[in-house]
C-alpha cells in the first residue's frame, strides 16, 4: 500500500497565443491565471483547496534588461490566489533560473511528503511577445496589481557574473553559450564548419518535435542548412549561434502544475489514472562563475545530478522511455546528453516540446511545459519512465525529475548536501584579472549586434597554469568558421579590459 504522505502530481496545463495582438491581449497574471485553472480541473478533484502557491520568477522580475513598462506585480502569488479563489498559506516567488520549476516541483514535493503541505501549486509563464508588440504599437497596458504583502522566496538570489567578467562580454547568455560550444567542438574535433553542421542536425531534429506540438509557439519545420546559414532573417546573434538555433523568449505561453500527497488526491477523489508520480530528483550546481568552470566542455555537476536522480528511481538511462534535455541553445543539450550518457541521434529523442528555440522559451518558466508533456506522455503509456533535465544560469544550476505512473519503490529524497560538497571541493585553475604573457585559448564568443560582429572574447589558459579573460584584437570576421580554440595569443593586462593577440 502506498505511503498517504506520498507525493503525486495530479493536474497539468499550458496555453500559448499565437494570435495577432489586440488592445485586450492577456496580461502575464491572465496567462498564469487561465493555466492555473485548468491545472486544477484537470486533475479530476472535487473542492481543491491550495495549501502553497508558487509562482516562477517573471523575466521582467528577473532583469533590467526584461522590465515591463507596463506596471509590475508587487505580490504576483497572492494575485493569482485571489484570481483563483484561493488563500494558501504559503506563497513563494521563485528564483531567477530555468531550473526553478523542476527545482519548485523538488522542493514542494518533499515539503508534501514531510507534513509540512498538502496541496500545492506551480504556475508559470510569459506575455513578452505581446510587451514588446505593445511598445512597438505604441499602446498603454496596465499590467500592475499590489494586493499586499510579500511571498516568500527560497533566498537571496546567486550573482552568477563578476564586473571583470561583464566588462569582457560575458553576460547576455547569447554571448556566453558559445564559449562552451567552441570548446565542445574543439573537444569532439570538429572543425568550427563540421560542428555547426552537427548542431544544425541535432537541432533539426527539434523542430520536427515543435511542428507536431499544438503548444509551441513556433510550429515550424526547418532542415539542418536552415537552421545554421546566416541570412537576413537568421542573421548571427553570437558565432556559431544564428536567431534560428538561440531560445526564443518572445512567447505568450504559460504552463501549470498540481501537486498533492496521496491522501489529499484520495479525498478529492483524483482518479488514480490521473497520477504521477517522481521518482527520482536533485538539485545541483556547477562552478558559479564562467571564469571558474573546470573546463567549457562539460559538466561535472549534470553528470552528478543526473547520476542521483537516477539512482533513486532504481533505473539506468537504458531503461527510460521519455527525456527532456532543457535546450537553451544547442550545447546545454549536447554537454547535457554527454554527461548523462545519451547519443545526440538517441532514437528515443531529447525534447518532448520541440525545445526553447522552437516550443518557444517563456523565461524561466520552460520546464513547467517539459514536465506537463512528460505527465501526458506518461499517461499515454503506463508504467514508462522519463527525465527532465532543467538548466539554470550559464550551464550553472541543475534539476533533475524522473517520472513514472507506477508507485515509487524509493520515495524519500536523497539529501544533496553530501553531492554538492563534493562538487564545490573540486580545483578549477587559478583565474587571474590581469593576466601578461602566453597561453592557449580554451574558448571563443563572437557576438553580433543586428548580425555586426563586435570584438571576440576569448578564455585563455595561461603557460603558469592560470586562467584569464580577454578581447581579440584580431578583426572578428576573421574568425568566423576559423579554429581558434587551442591556438597560441600573448595577453596584455588593460584597465579594465585585458588584451590578446596571435603570436
Amino acid at each position: 500500500m502506498i505511503d498517504p504522505r506520498t507525493p503525486v502530481l495530479v493536474g497539468v496545463a499550458q496555453f500559448v497565443d499565437r494570435d495577432s495582438l489586440s488592445a485586450d491581449a492577456l496580461s502575464p497574471l491572465d496567462l498564469l491565471a487561465a493555466v492555473s485553472g485548468a491545472a486544477l480541473a484537470d486533475s479530476g478533484g472535487r473542492g481543491v483547496v491550495v495549501d502553497t502557491l508558487a509562482v516562477v520568477r517573471l523575466f521582467a522580475d528577473s532583469s533590467p534588461a526584461f522590465r515591463s513598462p507596463f506596471g509590475s506585480y508587487a505580490n504576483l502569488p497572492k494575485s493569482l490566489a485571489a484570481r483563483l479563489g484561493q488563500a494558501p498559506r504559503r506563497t513563494i516567488y521563485g528564483p531567477v533560473g530555468g531550473n526553478t520549476p523542476q527545482l519548485l516541483v523538488n522542493l514542494l514535493a518533499e515539503s508534501i511528503r514531510s507534513g509540512a503541505s498538502d496541496v500545492a501549486l506551480i504556475a508559470g509563464g510569459e506575455a513578452l511577445r505581446t510587451q514588446a508588440r505593445a511598445q512597438k504599437m505604441g499602446l498603454a497596458l496596465d499590467w500592475s496589481e499590489d494586493p499586499g504583502g510579500e511571498p516568500e522566496t527560497l533566498g537571496p538570489e546567486t550573482r552568477l557574473v563578476s564586473a571583470h567578467e561583464v566588462a569582457h562580454g560575458i553576460a547576455m547568455p547569447t554571448a556566453v553559450y558559445p564559449l562552451f560550444e567552441s570548446a565542445l567542438a574543439a573537444h569532439y574535433g570538429d572543425d568550427p564548419l563540421a560542428h555547426r553542421r552537427r548542431i544544425g542536425a541535432l537541432m533539426a531534429g527539434f523542430t520536427r518535435v515543435a511542428a507536431a506540438n499544438s503548444y509551441a509557439a513556433l510550429p515550424v519545420e526547418r532542415t539542418a542548412d536552415e537552421l545554421i546559414t546566416p541570412t537576413d532573417d537568421n542573421r548571427y546573434i553570437a558565432y556559431p549561434y544564428t536567431k534560428y538555433l538561440c531560445s526564443n523568449m518572445f512567447v505568450d505561453q504559460a504552463a501549470a502544475l498540481l501537486l498533492m500527497s496521496t491522501a489529499a488526491a484520495d479525498a478529492a477523489g483524483v482518479p488514480v489514472s490521473a497520477r504521477v508520480y517522481l521518482h527520482g530528483s536533485a538539485d545541483v550546481h556547477d562552478m558559479i562563475l564562467v571564469s571558474q568552470r573546470l573546463d567549457y566542455h562539460s559538466s561535472p555537476a549534470i553528470r552528478a545530478g543526473a547520476a542521483q536522480a537516477l539512482a533513486q528511481a532504481g533505473i539506468g538511462v537504458a531503461e527510460l522511455d521519455h527525456i527532456d534535455l532543457y535546450s537553451c541553445f544547442p550545447v546545454a543539450v549536447e554537454i547535457a546528453a554527454d554527461m548523462i550518457g545519451l547519443a545526440h541521434d538517441d532514437p528515443r529523442g531529447l525534447t518532448l516540446t520541440g525545445g526553447l528555440p522552437y516550443f518557444g522559451g517563456p523565461g524561466n518558466a520552460y520546464s513547467l511545459h517539459a514536465i506537463a508533456e512528460m505527465a501526458a506522455r506518461c499517461h499515454a503509456a503506463p508504467g514508462s519512465k522519463g527525465l527532465v533535465f532543467a538548466n539554470g544560469g550559464y550551464l550553472t544550476k541543475h534539476s533533475f525529475g524522473v517520472y513514472s505512473t507506477d508507485h515509487p519503490a524509493n520515495p524519500a529524497r536523497i539529501d544533496p548536501t553530501l553531492l554538492q560538497a563534493a562538487l564545490d571541493a573540486a580545483e578549477s585553475p587559478p583565474f587571474v584579472e590581469s593576466p601578461a604573457g602566453a597561453g592557449t585559448v580554451e574558448a571563443i564568443t563572437i557576438p553580433h549586434e543586428r548580425g555586426i560582429h563586435g570584438p571576440a572574447t576569448v578564455i585563455v589558459r595561461l603557460d603558469s597554469g592560470h586562467r584569464a579573460l580577454a578581447v581579440i584584437d584580431t578583426e572578428a570576421a576573421a574568425l568566423i568558421d576559423t579554429q581558434v580554440v587551442g591556438r597560441r595569443v600573448n595577453l596584455t593586462p588593460g584597465h579594465p579590459i585585458n588584451h590578446a593577440r596571435f603570436e
